[in-house]
């Protein structure tokens, strides 16, 4: 990459992670300055390095293992925070956007601070400590907050403690990995950062391989993949403070799905909200109002169910149920792959 391009994205990167944080300054004042946030944010996709705790492992784009260790040990949430736990692509983003409908649609202010949150914002992995100090102080009293880590990284008994709740997403793996795909084609990697590149590569065949092989590191042991992921969150499946929802069953019926997650919140609504709920947190209308980080990334793309039979091969379609298979047995789970 020339050193003029170079520039040129920082720029942009350093632009769009502080319009973030910045809009967050309208909502309290004596915000910490949030500038130490944009620039660690920048220099990790720059400069991806790899962190590590318990064994398990992050690489760049924002994400730290030194973070997650600070938050297990240091960090207690509020009664009533929720936090939606997953895999990528498997319908994170979706259940914060219900979960902020429910909690927030009577107050506009809210609404609206938290429209820009993103990944730097609101991932418990992501950023630096300091990031907390701020969050803390905005005027909400219930939150919302996200993971992609592996369960042993995560102090359920401090969540639970704490009156806090978890709702934890789970997609088919076939749709799962060509959405990731698509979605980190659009990050700008650094050409000479060979860490990242091995990890996703640009060529589908390459990733896809890099991805069921477990070596993509994203808060898991390297050979983990997806299915370790569910595996390490599945015994906590009936714990009184964690729901279990599935992306497919929150396309094929989204009011049922969403009635569920509002009575675990403890804010059932009527039908006729519901229904606008159920249509305030649809694709369309998510893609049409998504905050400038998810746009960056090009975030919202079709959001289907069996997209993966335009673009896996036989072979990998039935890797992935080989794998599945062999993970899986021991569990309840099965996977929906078209509707």
């Amino acid at each position: 990459m020339a050193d003029e391009e170079t520039t040129k994205i920082k720029k942009m990167l350093e632009a769009t992670f502080e319009a973030g944080f910045k809009e967050l300054a309208k909502y309290a004042d004596d915000l910490p300055d949030y500038k130490p946030i944009v620039d660690y944010f920048v220099a990790s996709i720059f400069e991806s390095k790899v962190t590590e705790w318990k064994g398990y492992k992050m690489s760049g784009q924002g994400f730290s293992c030194d973070t997650m260790k600070w938050v297990y040990e240091n960090w207690t949430p509020w009664k009533d925070d929720v936090i939606v736990a997953s895999f990528p692509k498997t319908g994170t983003t979706w259940v914060r956007n219900i979960v902020a409908h429910l909690y927030y649609r009577d107050n506009k202010t809210l609404m609206e601070m938290v429209k820009p949150m993103a990944m730097p914002h609101i991932y418990l992995e992501t950023g630096i400590p300091l990031k907390f100090e701020i969050l803390e102080k905005l005027p909400w009293k219930r939150r919302i907050f996200a993971t992609h880590v592996s369960a042993p990284l995560f102090n359920f008994e401090k969540v639970k403690s704490a009156g806090a709740k978890v709702i934890y997403t789970i997609r088919n793996p076939k749709d799962q990995v060509v959405f990731w795909y698509n979605m980190m084609q659009n990050f700008p990697f650094q050409a000479t950062d060979v860490n990242a590149h091995k990890m996703y590569p640009k060529d589908w065949n390459a990733f896809f391989e890099a991805a069921v092989s477990g070596s993509q590191l994203l808060g898991n042991k390297e050979g983990d993949w997806y299915m370790d992921n569910i595996l390490s969150w599945y015994p906590h499946r009936n714990d009184d403070n964690v729901l279990f929802v599935i992306y497919e069953d929150m396309k094929r019926d989204p009011t049922k799905e969403i009635k569920r997650i509002a009575k675990f919140l403890g804010t059932e609504y009527s039908d006729e909200v519901l229904s606008e709920i159920v249509e305030a947190t649809s694709f369309g209308s998510m893609k049409k109002n998504a905050n400038p980080t998810e746009e960056f990334v090009k975030f919202f793309r079709k959001g289907e169910v069996g997209d993966w039979k335009n673009h896996l091969t036989v072979a990998q379609s039935e890797r992935i149920d080989a794998i599945v298979k062999e993970k899986l047995a021991d569990t309840d789970i099965e996977f929906t792959y078209e509707l």
